[in-house]
């Protein structure tokens, strides 16, 4: 087969796997587990959904920082799909979150994330932290994702925070997807 025939099926594969993911039409929170693992350095007040309708539910949390300012913070995210269980699915990204919010273009899968998380939070600065980090009553919509092809199903999105080269907090947050 030469290149450009090859070229033509991955071209065909690509485009036709895109026709098969529907747009996103409903989606909503279904869960939500926070750990502190240095609970001398952070804890969580509060980590909670609250159901506003059927398929409307708002999250909130807020990690209290104890030892401010914070100038070197971690990031992991990584999505799983629901298939007889999670597994890996599309995204696993480790960043410097003080570079990541500088240049927030540089990793897209993240800036799709933090357009709509920061309108609901006071994560909207670059570094240092030096308050509780608050995200209040964060909904999802489904014009959030218009830009990730992401077919209907459950999924977790686990974030795993650290600092100074030592992870401090884990947030799985997981989501129901339907047409």
């Amino acid at each position: 087969m030469c290149c450009s025939q090859a070229f033509t099926l991955l071209t065909f594969l690509l485009v036709f796997h895109l026709h098969t993911i529907q747009c996103v039409s409903r989606i909503k929170f279904t869960n939500l587990q926070c750990v502190a693992l240095d609970k001398p350095f952070a804890d969580f007040a509060y980590c909670k959904l609250k159901a506003l309708a059927r398929d409307k539910v708002a999250l909130s949390l807020r990690v209290k920082l104890f030892q401010v300012p914070v100038n070197n913070v971690s990031l992991n995210v990584e999505s799983f799909k629901k298939y007889n269980g999670y597994r890996p699915y599309l995204v696993n990204v480790t960043t410097n979150f003080c570079d990541f919010l500088r240049h927030k273009k540089r990793l897209a899968f993240l800036d799709i994330i933090f357009q709509f998380l920061e309108k609901y939070s006071n994560i909207n600065h670059t570094c240092p932290f030096d308050h509780d980090i608050i995200v209040d009553k964060l909904i999802l919509m489904p014009k959030y994702f218009s830009m990730l092809p992401v077919p209907a199903g459950e999924y977790r999105l686990r974030i795993v925070v650290g600092a100074y080269n030592d992870w401090k907090a884990v947030v799985n947050i997981f989501v129901q997807i339907w047409e």
